[in-house]
């Protein structure tokens, strides 16, 4: 395992992992849209808002509980990832599972338009190139964890 040494301090740092660093800052973008959540929901309320469970949050206040709430779980996500943290791999793994069954979950209990087919593909390439692509490479990729 290639490392280097940061003069600043004792401590030996995995080399930087550049998927990890990009995967961090969408994680961080991802974040800053949960704590926006509760202004998303008021401007658009039947359209924008936390999902959880494939359950839109209703209201402005479950939106300003938890939209902060997965903001702060995702901002932890990101900096396991900027730093390359070993407490990482549960989380990857926890989150890896959440998107497809809130995805599915969203999808089958509300009657919103159906979207196109090539909308769903690059969603789901994205939403689950982004949870499960992420999570498989910190499983495979775990000895770069410190």
């Amino acid at each position: 395992m290639a490392t280097s040494m940061n003069p600043a301090s004792s401590v030996e740092r995995p080399r930087t992992d550049w998927f990890m660093r990009v995967m961090a800052l969408l994680f961080v973008l991802m974040a800053l849209s949960d704590f926006t959540k509760p202004f998303q929901h008021r401007n658009h309320p039947s359209h924008l808002g936390l999902v959880i469970f494939g359950h839109r949050l209703a209201s402005f206040g479950a939106n300003a509980i938890g939209g902060p709430i997965f903001g702060i779980l995702l901002a932890i996500y990101a900096h396991g990832l900027w730093w390359q943290r070993r407490w990482l791999k549960p989380l990857s793994v926890a989150y890896a599972f959440y998107v497809p069954v809130n995805l599915t979950l969203f999808w089958s209990l509300h009657a919103n338009p159906q979207p196109t087919v090539r909308f769903i593909l690059i969603y789901l390439f994205f939403a689950l190139g982004g949870s499960v692509g992420t999570a498989l490479y910190i499983g495979y990729h775990r000895d770069r964890l410190a």
